[in-house]
């Protein structure tokens, strides 16, 4: 908590944090207004009557269909890769600037003019090609996830069918596979959080340095990143279930802005903290 707390005073130091996700998320939240994908994807599942395990296995259903047709397997790789390049230029432009900016100020380090610009020149290749592993690497984890929890949903529709007679076999397999998910996604998530206040303080074996780091300190980042996950989530149950109005579009955009920006400080400002403890734990055990 201490940690989320200065990154709070970073924040506030800071306007340009909140003004470049207050212009971010203005653009997101239009955007989904416009298009309302998710809240389109739930309403037809609430119109059709499916539950969520239902809707789980129609979909790896239709995944495991297409991956037969070899054809259709590469177009689709094609198009995942050109798409993820796309996305991870654009990100690498916007994430640049703004991961230069936030780690000056997090290292109180004197404000320049023309820092944006300054951090796009010299880490918009190494911010677009990590964003770019990092999806590629998010995409076949989430196929990953969808393959091994395919024996814990069967087991789970079986015993539906049955009654209670494989209720201790479900309970088992679903924990045991839940527990592994969980973890598996957290240790990724906080290996490509880190991994980017890494590449901004260090120029080389980054992602080696952001696991080490990311090992030493995982149960404290563990809690700070539950805390956030929960919050968003359940702010995201809201936006979803209840018709969107301008007051309802406006508080999403308040929260998205206010979380990201605080979520993205948290990053480099536990970065800092963290690794300054580690320096001084090692400097006084020799």
């Amino acid at each position: 908590m201490e940690t989320i707390g200065n990154a709070i005073g970073v924040i506030l130091k800071r306007p340009f944090i909140i003004i470049y996700w207050g212009i971010l998320m203005l653009i997101w939240t239009l955007a989904g207004y416009i298009l309302p994908v998710f809240k389109t994807l739930y309403e037809l599942s609430a119109i059709s009557g499916s539950n969520s395990l239902e809707s789980i296995m129609s979909f790896i259903q239709v995944l495991y269909s297409y991956l037969s047709d070899t054809k259709i397997v590469i177009v689709v790789i094609i198009i995942l890769l050109v798409i993820l390049a796309a996305v991870s230029i654009i990100a690498g432009a916007l994430l640049s600037g703004y991961f230069y900016i936030l780690n000056n100020t997090v290292n109180k380090k004197q404000k320049l003019k023309g820092e944006f610009s300054t951090g796009i020149r010299q880490y918009f290749g190494p911010t677009w090609v990590v964003t770019f592993i990092v999806l590629l690497a998010g995409l076949l984890l989430t196929i990953f996830m969808a393959v091994s929890s395919v024996p814990a949903l069967v087991i789970t529709r079986a015993s539906i069918e049955k009654g209670r007679e494989m209720l201790p076999a479900v309970l088992f397999v679903d924990v045991l596979t839940g527990v592994v998910l969980f973890f598996g996604i957290m240790f990724f998530r906080i290996y490509v959080f880190f991994w980017y206040p890494a590449l901004i303080n260090n120029g080389k074996k980054t992602f080696l340095k952001a696991k080490r780091f990311a090992d030493r300190n995982f149960w404290r980042i563990l809690s700070a990143v539950f805390i956030f996950d929960v919050v968003f989530i359940g702010f995201q149950i809201i936006f979803i279930k209840f018709d969107e109005n301008i007051w309802l579009l406006l508080l999403k955009w308040l929260f998205l802005t206010a979380f990201y920006a605080l979520f993205t400080t948290y990053i480099f400002t536990a970065y800092k903290k963290y690794s300054e403890e580690d320096m001084e734990k090692n400097h006084n055990n020799y």
